[in-house]
């Protein structure tokens, strides 16, 4: 199973949304225009259908409430409500997922499913409201999504988004001992505990291997890899380099760098992928990294999907990932911000794009002519004013 198609209207930045997906994405736009938030639409879905402590209420509370998520944009456009549409291929199947929201009126303001509907091949299996819901209206402060006893007849559109993985990996929060351990931190308080408590142990041990080789061939003097836990139960990533010294020197996370951190993250995101499928969400995979080893970042992406069937999104401001030579223009997704919220459209619907790209220009020109800032004088001149300058 994988997504072909989203919209939505009336999230964070975004009135409206529209556009198909392949197997991968890139996102691209200047700063603020809400390439986060984008990728969050995924996470929030994959939340809503995780049935160990996820829900429609848990997804909105992490968030802030309704109000947090809900665009400023929305005025009258979808009535307010918060509207996703997704449509799914597995095999043969065409399947859609609708839910919009509303909040509850009276004063009271919780989050109400005011429609959710699933289809297949164009049958309706799921219409809600239905009679339950309006004999027991507390139903609709939950989805059928959620609900492992209500979702039987499209249970696998719920088991595809709970697969939902984001990645982005904060080194400073790995470092952090009042964040270490902290489940299901985003930015990757529990990222050690979470590689530790891997079973059986083989497994754990041959992905390490894995990744072993791979920083051996990324980051020099790397020998080793390995993790050992403290007398207080804490585990630790522990890293062996050559120096002059016969035995490698040992460094734990707190003496990595930033770069090999977040290297060492992702390659354990996509060492321990599911191999049945899911959806991958990198939020600039390319922070702290060498130029050379951004370049080869699609390849490994292509290669670890081939094996794993994953679908990867992942926003990005590396022009060496957009000019990979196997890159194209329905895969990168553009965001422009307009005086009515975030745009976002695929740079092959662009129409000012397509001859540039048929020239063969490179695609990270084509997007920087789009989303860069056009007059960057105010930030030149920051330092070159006289008033208010200490004497």
């Amino acid at each position: 199973m994988r997504i072909v198609h989203v919209s939505a209207s009336n999230w964070r930045n975004f009135k409206n949304v529209n556009f198909a997906i392949r197997d991968r994405l890139f996102v691209v736009g200047p700063n603020a225009a809400g390439k986060s938030n984008l990728l969050d639409l995924f996470r929030f879905i994959g939340d809503i259908a995780d049935t160990t402590g996820g829900g429609l209420s848990a997804a909105l509370d992490r968030r802030g409430g309704l109000g947090k998520v809900r665009s400023l944009f929305a005025r009258n456009n979808r009535k307010g409500r918060l509207v996703l549409d997704f449509e799914l291929l597995e095999g043969d199947d065409r399947w859609r997922y609708t839910l919009a929201v509303k909040g509850e009126g009276k004063g009271k303001n919780r989050p109400i499913v005011e429609e959710e509907r699933v289809e297949r091949n164009g049958e309706v299996l799921l219409l809600r409201p239905d009679e339950a819901d309006i004999d027991d209206p507390e139903r609709l402060t939950q989805t059928h999504l959620e609900q492992i006893s209500a979702n039987q007849k499209f249970r696998q559109i719920s088991e595809y988004f709970a697969k939902v993985r984001y990645f982005h990996l904060v080194p400073q929060v790995i470092r952090d001992p009042a964040r270490a351990g902290r489940v299901g931190d985003p930015f990757g308080g529990d990222f050690i505990a979470q590689m530790n408590s891997v079973q059986p142990l083989k497994t754990r041990n041959a992905w390490l291997t894995r990744m072993q080789t791979a920083l051996v061939a990324a980051v020099p003097g790397f020998e080793t890899l390995g993790i050992e836990v403290d007398s207080t139960g804490r585990p630790h990533l522990v890293a062996g380099y050559r120096n002059w010294m016969p035995s490698p020197a040992r460094h734990t996370e707190a003496e990595f760098s930033d770069g090999t951190l977040r290297l060492i993250g992702l390659l354990w995101t996509l060492v321990s992928a599911p191999a049945n499928g899911g959806i991958l969400l990198l939020e600039e995979p390319e922070l702290s990294l060498n130029a050379s080893i951004v370049r080869t970042l699609p390849t490994v992406l292509a290669t670890v999907q081939r094996d794993r069937e994953l679908q990867v999104l992942l926003s990005t401001h590396a022009p060496e990932l957009l000019d990979d030579e196997g890159v194209v223009a329905d895969e990168v997704l553009v965001l422009q911000v307009t005086n009515d919220g975030t745009s976002a459209t695929l740079l092959a619907d662009i129409p000012e794009s397509i001859d540039e790209v048929e020239a063969g220009i490179p695609v990270s020109d084509i997007v920087q002519g789009l989303i860069s800032p056009k007059n960057l004088n105010g930030l030149i001149e920051i330092g070159s004013g006289r008033s208010g300058r200490r004497k």
